[in-house]
C-alpha cells in the first residue's frame, strides 16, 4: 500500500522535463589569480564556488591555466566584481594562460599573456599570499589551496581555500563592525550565460548580524543612522511600534517562535526564535496560532 505522505500522481504536475546545457542557477563572478612559474599573474573568471565558514571550495576547469598553477604554487586571491563591471569580465572569456592552448579549446580561445590590461584592470600586491589582487573588484579574497580534488569526469578540480585575508572597499563595511554590508554590495551575478546585478531585498535570516531595522509593514527597510543590537523582546516590541502584528507559532521547554507579520492580512514577514527568558514570557501570552 502507498504511504500516507507519498505524492498523489492523481495531482497534475505543472514542471517541464528539460535538458539545459549548463546548471547556473544565479552564483556571483570572482576573478582567480595565480602565479605563474615565471612570476607572472594569470587572471582568469569563474562563477563555479561555494563557501562554508572560512573556506571557499572553487570548481576549475582541469586543462586551464589557473587550476595547473596551483597544483605546483598553491596561492590565490580570489576576487569578487561588481555588477557594473561585466564588460571587463567579458573579455577574459575567449582568453586562456595556457600555452599551447589546449586541443579542446583551441577552436574558441586565445592564448593571452596579458590578462589585466586585456580586461582593463590593475594588479595590486596582496599581504599574506604571492598572487596580486585586481585592485577595482570591491570585494577581495586572499587564500590558500588546503586541497585539489580531481572531478567526477576529470575535467574539473574541486579546490578547497583557506580564506586568510579579506579586503572590501570602505563603503562595503558596516562602520565600526566587521560585516560586509549587503545592502551596498551589488556582485555580478551569473545566471544561465547572462549578467545580472541582484534585485531587491525581500528578508533576511533571523542570523543576520547587518539587518538595519525590520521592515515596515509595507514590506519596505525602515532607514536607520545605525545597527545596534536587540534583545529578541526589543526586536518583537520594535515590531509591534512599526504596526505589525505577531503571532505565537510554538510555545515549548525549549523557547518560543513568534512570526512577524503585517497588519494588512498577517501576511508572515520574518520570525523570531528565541529562549530568553522576557521574550518567552511575552510571548506567552498570546495562545500558539496555527
Amino acid at each position: 500500500m502507498p504511504r500516507a505522505d507519498a505524492p498523489d500522481p492523481a495531482v497534475n504536475d505543472e514542471h517541464l522535463v528539460i535538458e539545459p546545457t549548463v546548471l547556473y542557477v544565479g552564483t556571483p563572478v570572482y576573478l582567480v589569480v595565480t602565479e605563474n612559474a615565471d612570476g607572472t599573474a594569470n587572471l582568469a573568471p569563474a562563477s563555479s564556488h561555494w563557501a562554508l565558514g572560512r573556506m571557499l571550495v572553487l570548481g576549475l576547469e582541469a586543462d586551464g591555466q589557473s587550476a595547473q598553477n596551483l597544483l605546483e604554487r598553491p596561492q590565490l586571491t580570489v576576487n569578487f566584481p561588481a555588477a557594473k563591471q561585466w564588460r571587463e569580465v567579458e573579455r577574459l572569456s575567449a582568453v586562456t594562460g595556457r600555452d599551447p592552448v589546449p586541443d579542446a579549446k583551441a577552436d574558441q580561445y586565445r592564448f593571452e599573456p596579458r590578462k589585466f590590461e586585456l580586461a582593463g584592470f590593475s594588479a595590486q600586491p596582496s599581504d599574506l599570499v604571492s598572487p596580486p589582487r585586481v585592485r577595482e573588484a570591491p570585494l577581495q579574497f586572499e587564500g590558500r589551496v588546503r586541497r585539489m580534488t580531481s572531478g567526477v569526469d576529470a575535467g574539473y578540480f574541486m579546490v578547497e581555500v583557506e580564506v586568510v585575508r579579506v579586503h572590501a572597499l570602505p563603503e562595503l563595511n558596516v562602520p565600526g563592525t566587521q560585516h560586509v554590508d549587503p545592502h551596498a554590495w551589488h556582485p555580478l551575478i551569473y545566471s544561465f550565460r547572462h549578467f545580472f546585478d541582484r534585485g531587491e531585498q525581500v528578508g533576511w535570516t533571523r542570523k543576520s548580524p547587518t539587518a538595519a531595522s525590520l521592515p515596515d509593514v509595507s514590506g519596505r527597510a525602515q532607514p536607520e543612522a545605525s545597527r545596534v543590537a536587540r534583545t529578541p523582546l526589543e526586536e518583537l516590541e520594535r515590531w509591534e511600534s512599526f504596526g505589525g502584528t505577531w503571532a505565537l507559532r510554538e510555545l515549548t521547554d525549549d523557547g518560543a517562535i513568534v512570526s512577524l507579520c503585517r497588519c494588512d492580512g498577517g501576511e508572515e514577514v520574518s520570525r523570531i526564535v528565541s529562549a530568553d527568558p522576557a521574550f518567552v514570557s511575552r510571548a506567552a501570552e498570546q495562545e500558539v496560532q496555527s
